[in-house]
């Protein structure tokens, strides 16, 4: 079973007070339109500089991320 981590991000008022405006238009809570925004560009990323290797995964520290509890 994957683990979920847990990232905290520092924003602007403002861009905070945008990002539930567009949460709450779409009909989803911030941090399921934060993960879709995520998700969308690796997507972009992948589409452009070809997939991510399980290789590249490999090496990458989480050290930024803490454990959901």
């Amino acid at each position: 079973m994957k683990k979920n981590k847990i990232l905290k991000i520092r924003l602007s008022e403002d861009v905070a007070k945008k990002l539930a405006v567009v949460s709450k238009n779409e009909k989803m809570s911030v941090q399921n339109e934060i993960t879709a925004m995520i998700r969308q560009k690796i997507s972009y990323y992948e589409r452009v500089k070809g997939n991510i290797k399980s290789e590249e995964l490999q090496g990458i520290s989480l050290d930024e991320f803490s454990d959901e509890e």
